[in-house]
Order: C-alpha cells, then structure tokens, then sequence
C-alpha cells in the first residue's frame, strides 16, 4: 500500500476515471484508469511512473497476458507527427499511433512519404542506401526520442521506441521491420538490444534507428 498510489487514485477518481477503492494499490483497475487519462494528461510522467513501477514489481499485481492493460506513459502525437503521416499506409499509421500510447519515451514522426529528390538527397548525404526506400510508397516512418523537449540522436533512446513499435505491431498483427537492426519486430523473442547485438554479430554496419518500414 502507498500513500503516494492513494493521492493518484484519488485524482483518478475525482476526474471520473478510477471507479475503485482508494487503497494504495496499483493493480489492474489502477492501469486501467491511468491508461485512459493518458490522452488528458492527468497525470504527471513521475506518477504514471510510480503506478508502473508498482504494477510490474509485484507479482499478484502484474497481469502477463495478452489482454492485460499495458500502462502508457502519457503521450500523444502532436500535429507535426500527424501531418508527416498523411499519405502513410493505415496499417502503419495505426501501429505508430498504438505505440505512442505504449512508449515510455516520448517520441515524433520525422519523416513519412519521401520524394524521389528528397531520398536523392539523402542517399547522397549517406543517411540512406537506396532509391528504393519504402518512404516512396508510404510503407516507412522515421520516429525520433524526444528526452527533456529536445530530440536525441543517442542511439540507447531508441530501444524504447523499438520496444513500443513491436508492442504495438504484435498486438494489431501488423508486420513492422525495424531499421535498427533491419529485422522484422513483430511478434519477436528477444528485446532492440538483442536484436541490435545478432545483427551486427551478422556483420551488419547501417543502423537506422529511427525507421520503421512495412516489408515489401
């Protein structure tokens, strides 16, 4: 029991969001209710944080099943995101709007469908090997970290963003490949680090951490 846990609920249950008991514990009804104020912002990161924290570290609290609520971390995609999947395959679209939801790390939508001038670019630029991008036919998205406001190039922020990815892929049976690792995501043993660690074991060099692609 928390005191700490009784102050959110309490919260929760004031905003009509908690219909249970105001005990301390953050069990599945606790998840629950977090999850659905996730999009009103309600709640601060730490206390999304602190129910997390207590759900998962007990036992008879955590739920592993595949129904089981999965508590977000109070997230959402601002316009700009939005507006760079415009003209993204739905599928994709909704495994990117799924894992906002489910990340611990906030993140945006950099890139969405590329002009054949604009992956010219990069591909001289070196930050991508072919002309062929999935960007061109709407089947890839770049997301980046947003720590503390600022976007981060540090490829350890990107581990969440791969972890949610694959979260949200799995439960929408989307196939997702990652570009961290260029390995498909969905519905895969192991965590990004794992799978980041077997590819360049593979002798593989060109992590792209920010992508996400549809497979051809």
């Amino acid at each position: 029991m928390s005191s700490y846990i009784k102050q959110i609920q309490t919260t929760l249950k004031q905003a009509g969001f908690y219909k249970g008991e105001i005990d301390g514990i953050a069990g599945k009804m606790t998840v629950e209710a977090v999850n659905q104020a996730a999009q009103n912002k309600l709640l601060s990161p730490d206390e999304v944080r602190a129910v997390s924290e207590q759900h998962q570290s007990h036992p008879q609290l955590a739920t592993p099943t595949p129904d089981a609520p999965t508590l977000a971390g109070g997230f959402v995609l601002g316009d700009g995101s939005l507006a760079k999947l415009n003209g993204v395959n739905p599928n994709l679209v909704k495994v990117v709007k799924r894992a906002i939801q489910l990340s611990s790390v906030d993140f945006r939508v950099i890139e969405g469908v590329r002009t054949k001038a604009r992956q010219a670019e990069l591909v001289r630029k070196g930050a991508s090997k072919t002309m062929n991008s999935r960007h061109l036919t709407g089947h890839a998205v770049d997301i980046v970290p947003v720590i503390d406001g600022k976007v981060s190039w540090d490829f350890n922020h990107y581990y969440p963003l791969a972890k949610a990815m694959a979260q949200a892929a799995t439960e929408l049976g989307v196939k997702v490949r990652w570009g961290g690792a260029w390995t498909v995501i969905t519905s895969k043993a192991g965590t990004p680090q794992d799978w980041v660690k077997a590819y360049r074991a593979g002798g593989g060099r060109f992590l792209d951490g920010p992508h996400f692609e549809l497979p051809a």
